[in-house]
């Protein structure tokens, strides 16, 4: 009975997307601490309830295959996840507001068919995940300085194309899962590259990852954490196969952001 309950519970916390929300977060959360920003609540909801918002739409209006995992629980928390994103949208600056809505009108576009007029980004070849890395650099290093209104400069950038490697790197699980089931025509990593070339170039952005940890820490312990973190990413990346289980991606990879921020926290406390 418990069991059953527990096992029933996991499955809608990442089928609903609640898992990969949180990994969002913690993202963010780096580049909180990072910029040393205070915290922001209305942001973190935000992001919290759009991610799960946009990742359920994109799950389970625009892939068939994952639409038998759809219930009632997921589209009630997808519903209540709107109205809160709705809610915390009132609280952000009209600049965030702005560029969220260019994100989530690029989320959109991504989902359409391939037929319709400016739709379908993700058929268009080797675009897949660098719309979605871009995306989520965007969301975790942009929105947050942006709401703080904080001008540009080099570093913020630096940050920004640290996360889109970091998550280009651990898309590369996904992809090489998803091989035998994304359209040729899409021409995603694994289709052009294979299995082994993807993960040949997942290693180089996680070295890259580092390489920017490098240019980013004011003194040169801070880089442990973000070291420990690419390496769990780099065992993770060099595990996958597209016979997975079927958590391996879903779950234990997306929790790679998490693990990331905990070391952080840890070091800081050390």
């Amino acid at each position: 009975m418990l069991v059953s309950l527990i096992t029933k519970l996991f499955r809608f916390y990442v089928l609903s997307s609640t898992h990969v929300a949180f990994a969002v977060l913690s993202l963010l959360y780096l580049t909180h601490l990072h910029f040393e920003l205070s915290w922001q609540t209305n942001l973190f909801a935000f992001i919290f309830c759009a991610t799960v918002g946009t990742y359920n739409f994109i799950r389970y209006y625009a892939s068939p295959d994952t639409r038998s995992s759809f219930n009632t629980p997921i589209l009630v928390f997808s519903l209540i996840s709107a109205l809160g994103m709705g809610l915390s949208a009132t609280k952000l600056t009209s600049q965030t507001l702005l560029v969220a809505l260019l994100l989530g009108m690029m989320s959109l576009t991504y989902v359409l068919p391939s037929n319709r007029f400016f739709g379908g980004l993700r058929y268009l070849p080797y675009l897949k995940s660098f719309v979605v890395a871009a995306c989520w650099a965007s969301v975790v290093v942009l929105l947050p300085l942006l709401n703080h209104q904080i001008e540009f400069d080099r570093v913020i950038w630096l940050l920004w194309f640290q996360m889109a490697l970091w998550t280009f790197s651990t898309i590369i699980p996904f992809e090489i899962r998803d091989a035998h089931k994304d359209s040729k025509s899409m021409k995603t990593i694994p289709h052009v590259f294979g299995v082994r070339g993807s993960k040949m170039i997942g290693t180089l952005m996680l070295f890259g990852v580092v390489i920017l940890s490098y240019c980013l820490s004011l003194h040169r312990y801070d880089m442990i954490p973000t070291l420990i973190a690419c390496g769990l990413a780099l065992v993770c990346l060099w595990k996958s196969t597209i016979q997975q289980s079927t958590y391996y991606a879903s779950f234990w990879v997306e929790a790679l952001p998490m693990v990331w921020l905990l070391m952080v926290v840890i070091w800081k406390w050390i």
